[in-house]
């Protein structure tokens, strides 16, 4: 990946994000996948895990990725104002539907990944969870989600719960002959999926070229979120990275 110096990013105009780098973080590999489906120019700047991060806080008010900002407008950091932008910038290629019924099921499906207690904050709450067991304190990483033990002690169940449902809503689409999450069409929720399977099935050295200090984080799945994780919630993944995202992931 190409990343700018943020002083860089911060003073230019028009689109930027901040991605976490090194890490496959799923918030921000989906925006950055939309805006390139989308065809918007941006430019890219980088957060690095465990630092302070002074400049993008002082600018964006979050040591936190993604940070997405458009022209002097204030910077974003959540998922929804970030889809929201994108969708304003570029509504000829839209990825929230049309049609009022299908927004409902959009948007619930939307948040049950990316939202707050959704499948991404789940996955991680249970890894928390399993350093708190160990003796390591959640410490910043912890007070960021929210970590609570009765929280972290139900996240695998969420999780699985999740993985469920997800199955159950693509075998119903392929059995009408979509292949997609909603309706008939891609939307931004195929895309977030994509990216936040990464969290109970990570993609391949070549399609995801995560640090090799890195990547045994991403493999340590327990057994029975493993399970859960039916066979067409990956096929589906692997046909929207293919098709929509860069691979390798840039990183």
């Amino acid at each position: 990946m190409d990343y700018n110096k943020i002083e860089d990013v911060i003073d230019t105009d028009g689109l930027r994000i901040v991605l976490l780098q090194g890490f496959p973080s799923p918030w921000g590999q989906a925006a950055k996948a939309m805006m390139e489906y989308k065809g918007l120019d941006f430019v890219a700047g980088a957060l690095q895990v465990g630092d302070a991060n002074t400049e993008v806080v002082n600018w964006s008010g979050t040591n936190s990725a993604p940070v997405v900002a458009w022209d002097d407008e204030p910077p974003l950091n959540r998922w929804d104002d970030i889809l929201m932008l994108l969708e304003r910038l570029a509504p000829e290629k839209p990825l929230i539907p049309q049609d009022q019924k299908l927004q409902g099921q959009f948007f619930g499906l939307a948040y049950a990944i990316c939202g707050q207690l959704g499948f991404g904050w789940n996955r991680r709450l249970d890894g928390m969870h399993a350093s708190a067991i160990a003796g390591q304190a959640p410490g910043a990483f912890g007070k960021k989600y929210g970590y609570n033990k009765q929280d972290g002690e139900l996240a695998a169940q969420r999780s699985i719960d999740f993985l469920v449902y997800l199955t159950e809503i693509l075998k119903s689409q392929l059995a009408q002959g979509s292949n997609y999450l909603v309706g008939n069409a891609v939307t931004a929720v195929d895309f977030y999926w994509a990216a936040f399977s990464n969290l109970v099935a990570i993609q391949s050295p070549e399609e995801c070229p995560l640090d090799p200090a890195i990547r045994p984080m991403f493999e340590q799945v327990k057994p029975e979120v493993a399970a859960a994780t039916d066979p067409i919630v990956i096929e589906h993944r692997d046909r929207i990275m293919h098709t929509y995202f860069k691979i390798p992931m840039e990183l």
